[in-house]
Protein backbone atom coordinates (compact mmCIF):
# COMPACT_ATOMS: atom_id res chain seq x y z
CA UNK A 1 0.00 0.00 0.00
CA UNK A 2 4.62 2.51 0.18
CA UNK A 3 3.38 3.67 -2.27
CA UNK A 4 1.75 5.09 -7.51
CA UNK A 5 2.69 8.68 -9.34
CA UNK A 6 3.04 9.28 -12.99
CA UNK A 7 5.29 7.71 -14.79
CA UNK A 8 6.55 7.79 -18.21
CA UNK A 9 9.60 5.97 -19.00
CA UNK A 10 12.61 7.79 -20.21
CA UNK A 11 10.85 10.71 -21.85
CA UNK A 12 13.22 13.47 -21.72
CA UNK A 13 10.49 16.21 -22.90
CA UNK A 14 8.38 15.49 -19.79
CA UNK A 15 7.36 18.19 -17.48
CA UNK A 16 7.76 17.15 -13.83
CA UNK A 17 6.31 18.71 -11.00
CA UNK A 18 9.14 18.67 -8.35
CA UNK A 19 8.93 18.75 -4.72
CA UNK A 20 8.55 17.50 -1.53
CA UNK A 21 5.66 15.05 -1.38
CA UNK A 22 3.04 12.41 0.38
CA UNK A 23 -1.92 -2.74 5.74
CA UNK A 24 -2.82 -6.11 5.96
CA UNK A 25 -0.40 -8.36 3.51
CA UNK A 26 -0.75 -12.79 2.63
CA UNK A 27 -2.84 -12.77 5.99
CA UNK A 28 -3.92 -9.53 6.78
CA UNK A 29 -0.67 -8.58 8.95
CA UNK A 30 -1.39 -4.84 9.40
CA UNK A 31 0.73 -2.79 6.90
CA UNK A 32 0.01 0.10 8.61
CA UNK A 33 0.80 2.43 6.21
CA UNK A 34 -2.14 3.85 4.50
CA UNK A 35 -2.19 4.08 0.61
CA UNK A 36 -3.69 6.15 -1.59
CA UNK A 37 -7.20 5.82 -3.18
CA UNK A 38 -7.80 4.42 -6.90
CA UNK A 39 -10.11 6.86 -7.51
CA UNK A 40 -10.73 6.15 -11.62
CA UNK A 41 -8.79 4.07 -14.83
CA UNK A 42 -8.61 5.57 -17.82
CA UNK A 43 -7.13 4.34 -21.22
CA UNK A 44 -5.20 7.35 -22.98
CA UNK A 45 -2.27 8.15 -25.32
CA UNK A 46 0.50 10.26 -23.60
CA UNK A 47 -0.26 13.49 -25.33
CA UNK A 48 -3.57 13.65 -23.87
CA UNK A 49 -2.51 12.26 -19.95
CA UNK A 50 -0.21 15.79 -20.07
CA UNK A 51 -2.75 17.86 -20.99
CA UNK A 52 -5.34 16.75 -18.14
CA UNK A 53 -2.49 16.61 -15.93
CA UNK A 54 -1.82 20.00 -16.49
CA UNK A 55 -5.44 21.63 -16.38
CA UNK A 56 -6.99 19.03 -13.74
CA UNK A 57 -3.65 19.04 -11.47
CA UNK A 58 -3.98 15.53 -10.85
CA UNK A 59 -1.54 12.79 -10.06
CA UNK A 60 -1.23 9.84 -12.44
CA UNK A 61 -0.25 6.80 -11.78
CA UNK A 62 1.63 3.74 -13.49
CA UNK A 63 1.51 3.43 -17.37
CA UNK A 64 1.18 0.09 -18.58
CA UNK A 65 0.70 -1.27 -22.24
CA UNK A 66 -2.61 -2.35 -23.05
CA UNK A 67 -4.11 -4.43 -26.23
CA UNK A 68 -3.90 -2.24 -29.34
CA UNK A 69 -7.07 -4.21 -30.35
CA UNK A 70 -8.64 -3.88 -27.18
CA UNK A 71 -12.47 -2.73 -28.23
CA UNK A 72 -13.36 -0.89 -24.92
CA UNK A 73 -10.51 1.75 -25.31
CA UNK A 74 -12.30 5.02 -26.41
CA UNK A 75 -9.34 7.26 -27.21
CA UNK A 76 -6.77 6.71 -30.28
CA UNK A 77 -3.38 5.82 -29.20
CA UNK A 78 -1.62 8.77 -30.86
CA UNK A 79 -2.95 11.82 -31.64
CA UNK A 80 -1.93 12.15 -35.50
CA UNK A 81 -4.24 14.51 -37.45
CA UNK A 82 -6.95 16.97 -36.82
CA UNK A 83 -9.89 14.37 -37.67
CA UNK A 84 -8.39 12.90 -35.17
CA UNK A 85 -8.67 16.21 -33.40
CA UNK A 86 -12.03 16.86 -34.01
CA UNK A 87 -13.42 13.52 -33.10
CA UNK A 88 -11.45 14.35 -29.41
CA UNK A 89 -13.05 17.58 -29.23
CA UNK A 90 -16.49 15.97 -30.15
CA UNK A 91 -16.14 13.60 -27.28
CA UNK A 92 -14.77 15.70 -24.62
CA UNK A 93 -17.81 18.45 -25.55
CA UNK A 94 -20.79 15.13 -25.17
CA UNK A 95 -18.58 14.31 -21.82
CA UNK A 96 -19.10 18.28 -20.61
CA UNK A 97 -22.84 18.09 -21.52
CA UNK A 98 -23.59 15.35 -19.51
CA UNK A 99 -21.54 16.18 -16.77
CA UNK A 100 -18.73 12.84 -16.86
CA UNK A 101 -15.93 15.70 -16.74
CA UNK A 102 -15.63 18.83 -15.10
CA UNK A 103 -12.25 19.86 -17.70
CA UNK A 104 -11.13 24.05 -18.12
CA UNK A 105 -11.60 25.90 -21.05
CA UNK A 106 -8.11 25.39 -21.45
CA UNK A 107 -7.54 22.04 -21.93
CA UNK A 108 -8.74 21.65 -25.88
CA UNK A 109 -5.99 24.69 -26.46
CA UNK A 110 -3.50 22.32 -24.43
CA UNK A 111 -3.99 19.84 -26.88
CA UNK A 112 -3.76 21.98 -29.56
CA UNK A 113 -0.12 22.71 -28.24
CA UNK A 114 0.63 19.41 -27.77
CA UNK A 115 -0.61 17.81 -31.18
CA UNK A 116 3.13 18.79 -33.13
CA UNK A 117 5.07 17.33 -30.77
CA UNK A 118 6.89 14.25 -31.40
CA UNK A 119 5.32 10.81 -30.18
CA UNK A 120 6.89 9.51 -26.84
CA UNK A 121 9.75 7.03 -28.07
CA UNK A 122 10.80 5.46 -25.87
CA UNK A 123 7.59 4.32 -24.53
CA UNK A 124 5.69 3.10 -28.41
CA UNK A 125 6.48 -0.22 -30.00
CA UNK A 126 7.59 0.87 -33.61
CA UNK A 127 4.36 1.94 -35.40
CA UNK A 128 1.94 0.07 -33.97
CA UNK A 129 -0.52 1.88 -31.65
CA UNK A 130 -0.71 1.44 -28.61
CA UNK A 131 -2.95 2.41 -25.69
CA UNK A 132 -1.73 2.88 -22.10
CA UNK A 133 -4.42 2.21 -18.95
CA UNK A 134 -3.69 5.12 -16.46
CA UNK A 135 -4.39 4.91 -12.80
CA UNK A 136 -5.40 8.14 -11.03
CA UNK A 137 -4.74 8.47 -7.33
CA UNK A 138 -6.09 10.66 -5.48
CA UNK A 139 -3.78 11.26 -2.02
CA UNK A 140 -5.11 11.06 0.96
CA UNK A 141 -5.21 13.43 3.53
CA UNK A 142 -3.34 13.01 6.90
CA UNK A 143 -3.87 14.64 10.40
CA UNK A 144 -1.22 15.56 12.21
CA UNK A 145 -1.01 18.34 15.37
CA UNK A 146 1.65 20.45 13.65
CA UNK A 147 -0.85 21.21 10.43
CA UNK A 148 -3.67 23.02 9.99
CA UNK A 149 -6.33 21.38 9.97
CA UNK A 150 -8.05 23.79 7.45
CA UNK A 151 -5.80 24.74 5.19
CA UNK A 152 -3.08 22.15 5.80
CA UNK A 153 -0.29 24.66 6.69
CA UNK A 154 2.35 24.46 8.88
CA UNK A 155 2.00 25.26 13.05
CA UNK A 156 5.41 25.33 14.06
CA UNK A 157 6.70 28.15 15.77
CA UNK A 158 2.64 29.74 15.61
CA UNK A 159 0.19 30.08 18.00
CA UNK A 160 -2.00 26.98 18.03
CA UNK A 161 -5.66 27.17 17.96
CA UNK A 162 -7.79 24.57 19.44
CA UNK A 163 -10.85 22.77 18.10
CA UNK A 164 -13.31 24.52 20.86
CA UNK A 165 -15.65 21.95 21.12
CA UNK A 166 -13.72 18.38 20.80
CA UNK A 167 -10.23 19.98 21.59
CA UNK A 168 -8.39 17.55 18.86
CA UNK A 169 -7.89 19.41 15.79
CA UNK A 170 -5.82 22.23 15.71
CA UNK A 171 -5.64 25.32 13.65
CA UNK A 172 -3.51 28.96 12.17
CA UNK A 173 -6.55 30.99 13.41
CA UNK A 174 -10.36 31.09 15.01
CA UNK A 175 -11.35 31.66 11.17
CA UNK A 176 -10.09 28.41 10.31
CA UNK A 177 -11.53 26.68 13.09
CA UNK A 178 -14.65 27.69 12.65
CA UNK A 179 -14.69 27.29 8.97
CA UNK A 180 -13.53 23.40 8.69
CA UNK A 181 -16.76 21.96 7.93
CA UNK A 182 -15.70 18.87 7.14
CA UNK A 183 -14.82 18.26 10.81
CA UNK A 184 -17.98 18.73 12.27
CA UNK A 185 -19.24 14.96 12.03
CA UNK A 186 -16.20 13.55 13.52
CA UNK A 187 -15.94 16.49 16.25
CA UNK A 188 -19.63 15.46 17.46
CA UNK A 189 -18.40 11.66 17.80
CA UNK A 190 -15.60 12.84 19.55
CA UNK A 191 -17.03 14.72 21.96
CA UNK A 192 -19.81 12.10 22.65
CA UNK A 193 -16.91 9.83 23.61
CA UNK A 194 -14.94 12.77 25.58
CA UNK A 195 -17.72 12.97 27.66
CA UNK A 196 -18.49 9.55 28.99
CA UNK A 197 -14.55 9.50 29.72
CA UNK A 198 -14.71 12.01 32.12
CA UNK A 199 -14.34 15.45 29.72
CA UNK A 200 -11.70 14.26 27.67
CA UNK A 201 -10.82 11.30 25.80
CA UNK A 202 -7.28 11.24 27.01
CA UNK A 203 -8.27 11.78 30.74
CA UNK A 204 -6.30 9.47 33.18
CA UNK A 205 -4.36 7.67 29.90
CA UNK A 206 -1.07 8.18 31.79
CA UNK A 207 -1.75 5.46 34.03
CA UNK A 208 -1.94 2.89 30.65
CA UNK A 209 0.77 0.86 29.77
CA UNK A 210 2.18 1.03 25.84
CA UNK A 211 -0.12 -1.68 25.04
CA UNK A 212 -3.06 -0.93 27.14
CA UNK A 213 -3.32 2.90 24.91
CA UNK A 214 -3.12 0.80 22.41
CA UNK A 215 -5.83 -1.09 22.50
CA UNK A 216 -7.81 2.15 24.22
CA UNK A 217 -7.40 4.41 21.03
CA UNK A 218 -8.36 1.29 18.91
CA UNK A 219 -11.53 1.32 21.15
CA UNK A 220 -12.44 5.06 21.13
CA UNK A 221 -12.10 4.93 17.39
CA UNK A 222 -14.69 2.02 16.79
CA UNK A 223 -16.95 3.82 19.31
CA UNK A 224 -17.13 7.11 17.63
CA UNK A 225 -17.62 5.01 14.20
CA UNK A 226 -20.58 3.84 16.00
CA UNK A 227 -21.44 7.55 17.05
CA UNK A 228 -21.68 8.32 13.76
CA UNK A 229 -23.02 5.58 11.76
CA UNK A 230 -19.96 5.24 9.84
CA UNK A 231 -16.19 4.51 9.13
CA UNK A 232 -13.51 6.86 10.13
CA UNK A 233 -11.23 7.41 7.38
CA UNK A 234 -8.01 7.41 7.68
CA UNK A 235 -7.12 11.11 8.40
CA UNK A 236 -9.50 10.93 11.14
CA UNK A 237 -8.33 7.73 12.66
CA UNK A 238 -5.17 9.44 13.48
CA UNK A 239 -7.00 12.27 15.45
CA UNK A 240 -7.31 9.35 17.71
CA UNK A 241 -4.15 7.25 17.00
CA UNK A 242 -1.66 10.33 16.98
CA UNK A 243 -3.18 12.58 19.62
CA UNK A 244 -1.22 16.06 20.97
CA UNK A 245 -0.20 14.43 24.44
CA UNK A 246 3.10 14.29 26.69
CA UNK A 247 5.33 12.40 24.47
CA UNK A 248 6.30 10.67 28.04
CA UNK A 249 4.50 7.39 28.80
CA UNK A 250 4.29 7.88 31.97
CA UNK A 251 2.35 11.10 31.89
CA UNK A 252 0.59 11.83 29.13
CA UNK A 253 -0.76 15.23 29.82
CA UNK A 254 -3.49 16.10 27.28
CA UNK A 255 -4.75 19.49 29.01
CA UNK A 256 -3.28 22.09 26.17
CA UNK A 257 -1.98 24.91 28.03
CA UNK A 258 0.59 22.58 29.86
CA UNK A 259 1.71 21.03 26.71
CA UNK A 260 4.51 22.29 24.29
CA UNK A 261 6.05 21.27 21.06
CA UNK A 262 9.53 20.82 19.69
CA UNK A 263 10.40 23.83 17.91
CA UNK A 264 12.47 21.52 15.18
CA UNK A 265 9.34 19.44 14.46
CA UNK A 266 6.69 20.73 15.82
CA UNK A 267 5.04 16.84 16.46
CA UNK A 268 5.89 15.80 19.17
CA UNK A 269 4.47 17.45 22.38
CA UNK A 270 5.85 17.59 26.23
CA UNK A 271 4.73 18.96 29.78
CA UNK A 272 5.91 23.16 29.96
CA UNK A 273 6.65 22.27 33.22
CA UNK A 274 8.96 19.20 32.96
CA UNK A 275 10.79 19.84 29.67
CA UNK A 276 12.39 16.37 30.46
CA UNK A 277 9.43 14.46 29.61
CA UNK A 278 10.95 15.29 25.60
CA UNK A 279 12.68 11.92 24.90
CA UNK A 280 16.57 12.43 24.67
CA UNK A 281 16.55 10.50 21.78
CA UNK A 282 14.33 12.77 20.13
CA UNK A 283 16.93 14.82 18.08
CA UNK A 284 17.03 11.55 16.46
CA UNK A 285 13.86 11.27 14.87
CA UNK A 286 13.09 15.28 14.82
CA UNK A 287 14.92 15.21 11.07
CA UNK A 288 12.34 12.50 9.90
CA UNK A 289 8.96 14.21 11.43
CA UNK A 290 10.00 17.33 9.71
CA UNK A 291 10.25 15.00 6.17
CA UNK A 292 7.13 13.67 6.77
CA UNK A 293 5.80 16.79 7.63
CA UNK A 294 7.18 18.48 4.56
CA UNK A 295 5.87 15.19 2.38
CA UNK A 296 2.78 15.82 3.62
CA UNK A 297 2.06 19.75 2.90
CA UNK A 298 3.51 19.29 -0.57
CA UNK A 299 1.30 16.38 -1.55
CA UNK A 300 -2.03 18.79 0.01
CA UNK A 301 -1.11 21.76 -2.37
CA UNK A 302 0.60 19.92 -5.20
CA UNK A 303 -0.92 15.70 -5.27
CA UNK A 304 1.55 13.26 -5.19
CA UNK A 305 5.47 13.69 -6.04
CA UNK A 306 6.57 12.90 -8.82
CA UNK A 307 10.10 11.58 -8.71
CA UNK A 308 12.88 11.43 -11.37
CA UNK A 309 13.01 7.48 -13.06
CA UNK A 310 16.12 6.46 -14.01
CA UNK A 311 16.61 5.50 -18.52
CA UNK A 312 19.87 4.01 -18.01
CA UNK A 313 20.25 0.31 -18.57
CA UNK A 314 23.55 -0.50 -17.14
CA UNK A 315 25.97 -2.77 -19.28
CA UNK A 316 28.52 -4.14 -15.97
CA UNK A 317 26.62 -5.25 -12.59
CA UNK A 318 27.20 -2.50 -10.07
CA UNK A 319 28.19 -5.08 -7.49
CA UNK A 320 30.30 -1.94 -6.10
CA UNK A 321 27.58 -0.69 -4.90
CA UNK A 322 26.25 -0.85 -1.31
CA UNK A 323 23.20 1.39 -0.90
CA UNK A 324 20.34 2.49 -2.86
CA UNK A 325 22.15 6.51 -3.11
CA UNK A 326 24.76 4.90 -4.97
CA UNK A 327 22.36 2.89 -7.26
CA UNK A 328 20.46 6.00 -7.91
CA UNK A 329 24.34 7.61 -8.28
CA UNK A 330 24.83 4.98 -11.20
CA UNK A 331 21.94 5.06 -12.67
CA UNK A 332 22.61 8.83 -12.98
CA UNK A 333 18.98 9.85 -11.60
CA UNK A 334 18.10 13.47 -11.09
CA UNK A 335 17.14 13.99 -7.66
CA UNK A 336 16.52 17.15 -6.58
CA UNK A 337 16.08 17.20 -2.90
CA UNK A 338 15.00 14.68 0.27
CA UNK A 339 11.70 14.30 -0.31
CA UNK A 340 12.05 13.39 -3.80
CA UNK A 341 14.64 10.91 -2.87
CA UNK A 342 12.22 9.55 -0.42
CA UNK A 343 9.80 9.38 -2.65
CA UNK A 344 12.50 7.31 -5.35
CA UNK A 345 13.31 5.20 -2.38
CA UNK A 346 9.61 4.17 -2.00
CA UNK A 347 9.30 3.20 -5.02
CA UNK A 348 12.77 1.22 -5.99
CA UNK A 349 13.13 -0.64 -2.07
CA UNK A 350 11.19 -3.43 -3.31
CA UNK A 351 13.04 -4.73 -6.47
CA UNK A 352 16.95 -3.09 -5.10
CA UNK A 353 15.57 -5.67 -1.74
CA UNK A 354 15.28 -8.01 -4.11
CA UNK A 355 18.25 -7.24 -5.92
CA UNK A 356 20.29 -7.36 -3.22
CA UNK A 357 19.61 -10.16 -1.53
CA UNK A 358 20.82 -11.88 -4.78
CA UNK A 359 23.88 -10.44 -4.61
CA UNK A 360 24.38 -11.71 -1.72
CA UNK A 361 24.08 -15.19 -2.31
CA UNK A 362 25.64 -14.40 -5.82
CA UNK A 363 22.90 -15.21 -7.62
CA UNK A 364 22.64 -12.53 -10.40
CA UNK A 365 24.61 -14.19 -13.34
CA UNK A 366 21.07 -16.02 -14.45
CA UNK A 367 19.62 -15.37 -17.93
CA UNK A 368 16.08 -16.04 -16.22
CA UNK A 369 14.88 -14.99 -12.70
CA UNK A 370 11.63 -15.86 -10.73
CA UNK A 371 10.88 -14.05 -7.73
CA UNK A 372 7.58 -14.59 -5.50
CA UNK A 373 6.63 -11.81 -3.70
CA UNK A 374 4.50 -13.45 -0.53
CA UNK A 375 1.32 -11.55 0.82
CA UNK A 376 1.09 -8.64 -1.78
CA UNK A 377 -0.90 -6.07 -2.57
CA UNK A 378 -2.46 -3.40 -5.15
CA UNK A 379 -1.35 -0.80 -2.64
CA UNK A 380 2.00 -1.88 -1.82
CA UNK A 381 3.57 -4.03 -4.70
CA UNK A 382 1.76 -3.31 -7.90
CA UNK A 383 2.02 -0.04 -7.39
CA UNK A 384 4.45 0.38 -10.14
CA UNK A 385 4.95 -2.31 -11.87
CA UNK A 386 8.25 -1.04 -14.41
CA UNK A 387 10.06 -0.12 -11.06
CA UNK A 388 11.01 -4.03 -11.51
CA UNK A 389 12.33 -3.18 -14.86
CA UNK A 390 13.98 0.25 -13.78
CA UNK A 391 15.59 -1.43 -10.33
CA UNK A 392 16.24 -4.96 -11.29
CA UNK A 393 16.71 -5.85 -15.00
CA UNK A 394 18.32 -2.48 -16.07
CA UNK A 395 21.36 -3.11 -13.48
CA UNK A 396 21.62 -7.01 -13.87
CA UNK A 397 22.89 -7.12 -17.96
CA UNK A 398 22.57 -11.14 -17.37
CA UNK A 399 18.68 -11.66 -16.95
CA UNK A 400 17.20 -12.39 -20.01
CA UNK A 401 14.09 -12.74 -18.19
CA UNK A 402 12.49 -11.73 -15.10
CA UNK A 403 9.61 -13.55 -13.69
CA UNK A 404 7.81 -11.33 -11.14
CA UNK A 405 4.78 -13.40 -8.81
CA UNK A 406 2.74 -11.52 -6.89
CA UNK A 407 0.82 -13.67 -4.39
CA UNK A 408 -1.61 -12.91 -1.63
CA UNK A 409 -5.41 -13.62 -0.30
CA UNK A 410 -5.62 -9.54 -0.70
CA UNK A 411 -4.28 -9.00 -4.24
CA UNK A 412 -7.72 -7.88 -4.92
CA UNK A 413 -8.42 -6.18 -8.54
CA UNK A 414 -11.15 -4.05 -7.59
CA UNK A 415 -11.38 -1.91 -11.01
CA UNK A 416 -7.48 -2.74 -11.71
CA UNK A 417 -7.36 -5.45 -14.79
CA UNK A 418 -4.88 -8.02 -13.90
CA UNK A 419 -5.14 -8.88 -17.84
CA UNK A 420 -3.47 -5.56 -18.70
CA UNK A 421 -1.49 -5.19 -16.21
CA UNK A 422 0.36 -8.56 -17.29
CA UNK A 423 0.95 -6.42 -20.71
CA UNK A 424 2.95 -4.37 -19.31
CA UNK A 425 5.86 -3.87 -22.00
CA UNK A 426 9.84 -3.31 -21.37
CA UNK A 427 11.52 -0.20 -22.79
CA UNK A 428 12.48 -0.40 -26.15
CA UNK A 429 16.46 -1.04 -25.73
CA UNK A 430 15.44 -4.00 -23.85
CA UNK A 431 12.75 -5.25 -26.40
CA UNK A 432 15.57 -4.50 -28.89
CA UNK A 433 17.75 -6.80 -26.84
CA UNK A 434 15.08 -9.73 -26.04
CA UNK A 435 15.23 -9.11 -22.71
CA UNK A 436 11.80 -8.64 -20.89
CA UNK A 437 9.76 -8.71 -17.27
CA UNK A 438 6.63 -11.21 -17.23
CA UNK A 439 4.39 -10.44 -14.17
CA UNK A 440 1.72 -12.70 -12.90
CA UNK A 441 -0.87 -12.63 -10.07
CA UNK A 442 -2.08 -15.00 -7.84
CA UNK A 443 -4.93 -14.10 -5.73
CA UNK A 444 -4.68 -16.64 -2.37
CA UNK A 445 -2.53 -18.00 0.14
CA UNK A 446 0.72 -18.90 -0.62
CA UNK A 447 0.86 -23.06 0.44
CA UNK A 448 -2.28 -23.18 -2.14
CA UNK A 449 -0.64 -21.63 -5.28
CA UNK A 450 2.48 -23.87 -4.91
CA UNK A 451 0.44 -26.88 -5.47
CA UNK A 452 -1.67 -25.12 -8.27
CA UNK A 453 -0.78 -25.15 -12.34
CA UNK A 454 0.42 -22.07 -12.11
CA UNK A 455 2.96 -21.58 -10.13
CA UNK A 456 6.36 -21.26 -10.92
CA UNK A 457 9.66 -22.57 -9.45
CA UNK A 458 11.23 -19.57 -7.57
CA UNK A 459 14.88 -18.43 -7.08
CA UNK A 460 13.91 -16.08 -4.80
CA UNK A 461 10.08 -15.72 -2.24
CA UNK A 462 10.02 -12.28 -0.36
CA UNK A 463 8.19 -11.23 2.66
CA UNK A 464 8.16 -8.09 2.33
CA UNK A 465 6.65 -6.36 6.00
CA UNK A 466 4.97 -9.39 6.66
CA UNK A 467 4.64 -8.83 10.80
CA UNK A 468 5.18 -12.76 11.15
CA UNK A 469 5.45 -12.28 15.19
CA UNK A 470 1.65 -11.32 15.21
CA UNK A 471 -0.51 -13.91 15.92
CA UNK A 472 -3.48 -12.99 13.73
CA UNK A 473 -3.28 -12.89 10.24
CA UNK A 474 -5.92 -12.97 7.72
CA UNK A 475 -9.48 -13.34 8.06
CA UNK A 476 -7.93 -13.31 11.61
CA UNK A 477 -6.91 -16.85 11.13
CA UNK A 478 -3.16 -17.33 11.43
CA UNK A 479 -2.21 -19.15 8.20
CA UNK A 480 1.95 -18.63 8.49
CA UNK A 481 2.80 -21.80 9.91
CA UNK A 482 1.53 -23.64 6.16
CA UNK A 483 3.06 -20.55 4.43
CA UNK A 484 6.46 -20.51 5.78
CA UNK A 485 6.69 -24.43 5.64
CA UNK A 486 5.99 -24.29 2.04
CA UNK A 487 8.47 -21.46 1.22
CA UNK A 488 11.25 -23.47 3.28
CA UNK A 489 10.39 -26.33 1.03
CA UNK A 490 11.65 -24.34 -2.27
CA UNK A 491 15.13 -24.68 -0.86
CA UNK A 492 15.74 -21.45 -2.54
CA UNK A 493 16.72 -17.76 -0.92
CA UNK A 494 14.11 -15.89 1.54
CA UNK A 495 14.46 -12.67 2.36
CA UNK A 496 12.24 -11.18 5.07
CA UNK A 497 11.43 -7.37 5.59
CA UNK A 498 10.02 -5.07 8.18
CA UNK A 499 9.31 -1.74 9.18
CA UNK A 500 11.42 -1.28 12.40
CA UNK A 501 14.17 -3.14 14.53
CA UNK A 502 11.72 -3.97 16.92
CA UNK A 503 10.13 -6.74 14.74
CA UNK A 504 12.89 -8.08 13.12
CA UNK A 505 14.34 -10.29 15.76
CA UNK A 506 10.65 -11.49 16.97
CA UNK A 507 9.95 -12.34 13.06
CA UNK A 508 13.13 -14.63 12.76
CA UNK A 509 12.31 -16.44 15.81
CA UNK A 510 8.54 -17.28 14.22
CA UNK A 511 10.26 -17.96 10.71
CA UNK A 512 12.82 -20.16 12.27
CA UNK A 513 9.52 -21.87 14.96
CA UNK A 514 7.79 -22.37 11.79
CA UNK A 515 10.33 -24.48 9.56
CA UNK A 516 10.35 -27.90 9.36
CA UNK A 517 14.14 -27.87 8.32
CA UNK A 518 17.48 -26.19 9.32
CA UNK A 519 18.19 -23.17 7.98
CA UNK A 520 21.40 -21.04 7.00
CA UNK A 521 21.03 -17.42 8.32
CA UNK A 522 22.96 -15.73 5.50
CA UNK A 523 21.97 -12.39 6.63
CA UNK A 524 21.16 -11.74 10.22
CA UNK A 525 18.53 -9.00 11.38
CA UNK A 526 20.33 -5.51 10.02
CA UNK A 527 19.52 -2.14 8.69
CA UNK A 528 18.56 -2.60 4.90
CA UNK A 529 20.43 -0.73 2.43
CA UNK A 530 17.57 -0.75 -0.04
CA UNK A 531 15.34 0.22 2.50
CA UNK A 532 13.03 3.55 1.93
CA UNK A 533 13.64 6.86 3.81
CA UNK A 534 10.05 7.88 3.81
CA UNK A 535 9.15 8.12 7.04
CA UNK A 536 5.17 7.04 8.12
CA UNK A 537 4.35 7.28 11.63
CA UNK A 538 4.45 3.66 14.04
CA UNK A 539 1.34 3.02 16.18
CA UNK A 540 2.40 -0.70 16.28
CA UNK A 541 5.43 -0.14 18.28
CA UNK A 542 5.24 3.58 18.67
CA UNK A 543 7.32 3.36 22.31
CA UNK A 544 10.01 1.60 20.76
CA UNK A 545 10.30 3.62 17.40
CA UNK A 546 8.01 6.70 16.69
CA UNK A 547 8.32 6.10 12.84
CA UNK A 548 8.63 3.39 10.59
CA UNK A 549 9.82 2.69 6.77
CA UNK A 550 9.10 0.05 4.31
CA UNK A 551 11.58 -2.51 3.84
CA UNK A 552 13.75 -1.10 6.96
CA UNK A 553 15.10 -4.40 8.17
CA UNK A 554 15.64 -7.07 6.44
CA UNK A 555 17.12 -10.76 7.02
CA UNK A 556 17.74 -13.55 4.75
CA UNK A 557 18.35 -17.45 4.86
CA UNK A 558 18.24 -20.33 3.00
Amino acid sequence: MENAASRKRNNKNKKKNKGKPNTNGQNGQNKTVASENIIDKKIVPIQVKNALKENLNLPVTSQIASDPKNESAKIPAKIINDPFLSSLQKKMEVAIANGGADLPNTLLENLQKLIKQEPVSDVASSDEEEEYVEYIYKPRQYFAVSICNFCKSDLRNTKLTQCSKCKMTFYCSPEHMKSDETHRQLCYGLRQVADSYGGHIFYKCGEFTPEQFRSYRIIAIRKVESIINRQLTACEQEVLLFPRICCNINCREYRFNKLTDCTGCGQVSFCKATPEHLQKYHHLWCRSYQLFKEMIIFQEKFGKIDPSMPTKVLKDLPLGCANMKQICTKLAVDLKDECEYAALSQIATGPLTAWYTLKVFDKLRMDTVTVHLIGAEIEFEVDLLHKWELFFLHITPAVKELNVVFIGPELNPRNISFDQLKKTKPCRSCRKNNRTVKYYFENGLYHNYCKGESYLKPDLICFFNPGLYRPTGFQMEDTWPETIEAAVEKKCPVVITSYTQHEAPMDLSRFILESNRHLDIVIPPTVNPFGSVKPERNFISDEEAPLMYKNYYCFAVE
